[in-house]
């Protein structure tokens, strides 16, 4: 394993230098209109780095507060969280905030457009940057966002982590591999939880976490980026539950990786289970206000390139459990009823 020279030229910066690779979902499709409104707490999150202005994504969990991963809103350095004043809050396009492809999106601009400076700014304390320990962090804002209803998404306590369970990630980021392409519409990707083994072999912390979700694209040619992924699933009585934010994206020779779309690639997200305590200490909510009660039902991934031969040889791997199918509420312990299908060490080079 070596540390990607992005690494160390960014000190971890997840959220990336201006409208770079950081902020892009790739090869993924458009939301449809006819769930906007199961989505409507979704945010995007300005961050004015001077010279630019980079851009992620986050989540509210009550009309005032939002959550996010700490790489977006954190110094690199210190790891300490930015002032309030270089961050603005807001919904929608962020195309419809620039003139041209090639504008810094000014947040005196955004601003007037209904986006808001956070009230407080609060990360993680054992966030790193460097070992991407504890990457996420709480903006709390002094009024909820223009024209929003939402009472916010409720964080999944317990997601299911049986290998090829099935998940979708959303954000604004730009769509393909020109920078400025900025979507008009919310931008969406599957994904599968690719096998512990396999995981723990690209990033060895993650044997023993139990504050991550390790999953890979189900699409060839197909990823998020640090900065846009909202990890999310619809549960039984169709609201939509917030599974994690992500860490970081990582290859087996790059942690994290240089770029998205690559062969081998996997996406590290933060899960609740474990801040639940302190998201109750840095925001005015109790854990009934936002976590989920509902049931959710795990299925398995759907994969554009498996056959058969590949599902054989994937479940034989020593990462994937074939076992049965149960449903959960609020913390789901979730087993699968399909035989689980590619992704293993060695089939998962065939999704890309």
């Amino acid at each position: 394993m070596k540390i990607s020279t992005l690494a160390l030229t960014t000190l971890g910066i997840a959220a990336g230098s201006a409208f770079g690779l950081e902020k892009r979902i790739v090869g993924g499709s458009a939301v449809p209109s006819s769930l906007a409104d199961s989505y409507s707490f979704v945010t995007n999150i300005l961050v004015d780095n001077e010279s630019s202005t980079a851009a992620c994504t986050g989540a509210l969990i009550s009309p005032t507060v939002v959550i996010t991963s700490a790489s977006c809103v954190a110094d690199p350095i210190s790891n300490k969280a930015l002032a309030s004043n270089r961050i603005a809050v807001g919904q929608g396009k962020l195309s419809s905030l620039m003139k041209t492809t090639r504008d810094k999106i000014m947040l005196t601009e955004a601003i007037k457009v209904g986006y808001k400076i956070p009230q407080t700014v609060s990360v993680h304390p054992g966030y790193n940057s460097i070992a991407h320990s504890d990457n996420i962090a709480v903006l709390i804002l002094q009024q909820p966002l223009t024209n929003v209803t939402t009472s916010g998404v409720k964080l999944i306590k317990e997601p299911g982590s049986f290998a090829n369970t099935a998940y979708t990630a959303v954000g604004w980021g730009v769509s393909s591999e020109d920078e400025t392409a900025y979507p008009s519409e919310l931008q969406q990707i599957n994904l599968g939880v690719a096998s512990k083994s396999m995981c723990s072999e690209i990033w060895a912390p993650y044997t023993n976490l139990t504050n991550s979700l390790c999953l890979a694209p189900t699409k060839e040619s197909s990823n998020l980026c640090n900065g846009d992924g909202l990890l999310v699933k619809f549960a039984d009585n169709n609201s939509v539950g917030l599974a994690g934010i992500l860490n970081m994206i990582a290859t087996d020779n790059d942690v994290p990786a240089s770029k998205c779309v690559e062969s081998g690639a996997v996406d590290f997200f933060t899960t609740f289970g474990n801040y639940l305590g302190w998201l109750t200490q840095v925001t005015p909510l109790k854990e009934a206000n936002f976590v989920s009660t509902a049931t959710f039902t795990y299925g398995n991934a759907s994969h554009d390139d498996e056959s058969s031969s590949e599902s054989e040889s994937a479940s034989d791997d020593e990462g994937l459990d074939d076992v049965d199918s149960e449903t959960t509420s609020g913390s789901p312990h979730t087993k699968l009823a399909a035989p689980l299908a590619v992704i293993g060490s060695i089939a998962i080079g065939m999704l890309f």
